[in-house]
């Protein structure tokens, strides 16, 4: 089984002196398993290697809180009082852990790193507190070396009322019911525990149609000791938790003393179109009241735009090169606003 935990790609020109540092820090969206995400990293990463050779760069990423496959040991557990399955607070919290680390291993003290965030739908959620936290209390993060957050994409993002989204809708009263996640987890593991790895494999890509990047990790989340325990349990919490708009102006490039600080990060929104974990009606709201326009004074503001190519929620199934593309652009206009 070569399902991890954690991807990390670097490159390192060949005449390091000086040079540049860029990190691309990936959150995933749930089932939180990084692995799903390798193609699309690994598209990401080429494009950002040849565009910016002369750069250190970095593309990193790590699963969620209890998606683990794998034992390893105390890798997750910085906390020993916590005990999963794991709330999206405790979420947050274990991504901007991870976020530190990856910046404290890109460090040249030659340079300020560079640092891009991109979540997926609750990474999105995930991506926004973490640069709110890091705004009102820059010290709590101890984010390294200067390291400058430029941007933030944010990809088939749930940020506001999930529950009204049309899976949303049909899965709250599911959520409701007490210890469903825990039922569901046992019943799964009792269906599939004693099928071998590479039966299942074949299995689930038959009744999927997924490729063979997708039907691993879903084999290894269904086979994971707390997997799918942890996904109802988190997506639970979402629908409890992601509901109205609770940043501030100064997050969405608004406030007035953004324009004039040095920490000013911008956001970029790629929705979809008919995505069925975001309601219509919350995205249109979210872009009226949020998106950059052409007036004097929003450039600042979230870039947002609806996908019109029909890529649906789960891009990283087999959608990769489209998405690739465009965050690739996205990561271009913010180098762009460095020069």
């Amino acid at each position: 089984m070569t399902v991890q935990d954690s991807i990390e790609l670097t490159h390192v020109p060949s005449t390091t002196k000086s040079a540049e540092s860029l990190l691309v820090f990936f959150i995933t969206g749930n089932p939180g398993l990084i692995e799903y995400y390798r193609t699309f990293l690994t598209l990401c990463f080429d494009s950002l290697r040849n565009r910016y050779s002369d750069y250190r760069i970095k593309v990193a990423g790590t699963s969620l809180r209890g998606f683990e496959v794998q034992d390893n040991g105390h890798r997750y557990r910085n906390n020993d009082n916590e005990i999963g399955p794991y709330d999206l607070e405790q979420q947050i919290k274990h991504i901007g852990q991870m976020l530190e680390r990856a910046i404290e291993s890109h460090a040249d003290p030659s340079s300020s790193p560079k640092v891009v965030l991109i979540g997926h739908s609750v990474g999105s959620y995930i991506l926004l507190e973490v640069l709110r936290r890091r705004k009102q209390s820059p010290n709590t993060q101890q984010i390294s070396n200067n390291a400058k957050i430029i941007g933030g994409i944010c990809l088939f993002p749930t940020v506001t009322h999930i529950a009204k989204s049309p899976s949303g809708r049909k899965f709250s009263l599911l959520f409701a019911m007490p210890y469903f996640y825990l039922i569901a987890g046992v019943v799964v593991r009792l269906l599939f525990s004693w099928i071998p790895f590479a039966a299942l494999q074949t299995l689930v890509g038959l009744v999927t149609g997924f490729p063979a990047p997708a039907a691993e990790p879903t084999t290894a989340f269904i086979k994971s000791p707390n997997g799918v325990r942890q996904a109802l349990y988190l997506a639970g919490h979402e629908m409890l938790t992601i509901t109205t708009d609770i940043w501030d102006d100064e997050l969405w490039g608004i406030s007035e003393a953004q324009n004039s600080s040095s920490d000013t990060t911008k956001l970029c929104f790629y929705f979809g179109t008919d995505d069925h974990w975001v309601a219509d009606e919350a995205r249109d709201e979210l872009i009226a009241a949020r998106a950059a326009s052409s007036e004097a004074g929003d450039q600042d503001k979230p870039t947002m735009e609806i996908d019109t190519h029909g890529i649906p929620h789960g891009f990283c199934i087999k959608h990769n090169d489209l998405i690739a593309e465009r965050v690739d652009k996205y990561i271009e206009e913010l180098m762009q606003t460095l020069v």
